[in-house]
């Protein structure tokens, strides 16, 4: 208590409430009574919005379940996958995805671990959603040749480097 203020009750003792009016064997009014129906119609309507947040819930989880597309991923299947820093810079001739990776295992809760096509000893465990399936070439050699082919273009016969028609 503080000198010349008044003092705080709770707030049981100034607005009369049932627990405090049954502690003190006090008579209840017909306003109280009225009260505690209110509420208990009160807590009937609060049990009622929680059944309808519910059913609603369920509803939109169906429907967004419905348009999920799965991504069927088989070991030894091949793999790209997302880079993230990218997410953000967006520039139209800089690839966002990395690999392609070969996939090793797929987990039941949807990670998939991941090796180099290389055989190299690096593993990579990612979520699915990360991954879009590559269609791998024939055999190896084929890929690698793919990517010779795009380093060192062939020359032309003229040596013109530009391989147009001289006029």
């Amino acid at each position: 208590m503080v000198y010349g203020q008044n003092a705080v009750m709770p707030i049981e003792f100034e607005n009369k409430t049932l627990c405090t009016a049954t502690k003190l064997g006090n008579e209840l009014s017909e306003a109280q009574k009225e009260r505690i129906l209110q509420l208990n119609q009160l807590d009937e309507l609060r049990k009622f919005a929680l059944q309808n947040i519910i059913l609603i819930q369920q509803h939109c989880m169906k429907w967004h379940d419905k348009y999920i597309k799965t991504k069927p991923f088989h070991s030894s299947d091949w793999a790209l996958l997302y880079d993230s820093k990218y997410k953000d810079n967006l520039n139209k001739l800089q690839t966002q995805w990395l690999g392609p990776y070969e996939i090793e295992q797929v987990f039941a809760n949807g990670v998939v671990k991941l090796a180099t096509i290389e055989n190299a000893r690096f593993k990579l465990l990612v979520n699915g959603h990360r991954l879009h399936l590559y269609h791998k070439p024939n055999n190896k050699e084929d890929f690698m040749q793919q990517f010779e082919g795009l380093y060192n273009p062939p020359e032309t016969t003229d040596g013109d480097p530009l391989g147009s028609p001289s006029i």
